[in-house]
């Protein structure tokens, strides 16, 4: 599960330095959906995997 956390945080920190970068608008909140939509899906395989282990 801590591997999941850890792609987590890197997709975080790739996106915030990606926005960092000052991308056109329409693209940044492309992307930044993009991040939040696999940040809820790793999120909810992380609470499966670690419901699997009850």
């Amino acid at each position: 599960m801590s591997e999941i956390q850890d792609i987590i945080r890197a997709a975080t920190a790739a996106y915030e330095k990606f926005a960092a970068s000052r991308p056109d608008q329409e693209t940044r909140v492309t992307v930044g959906n993009a991040v939040r939509f696999l940040v809820a899906d790793l999120t909810s395989a992380a609470e499966y995997v670690a419901g699997k282990g009850n």
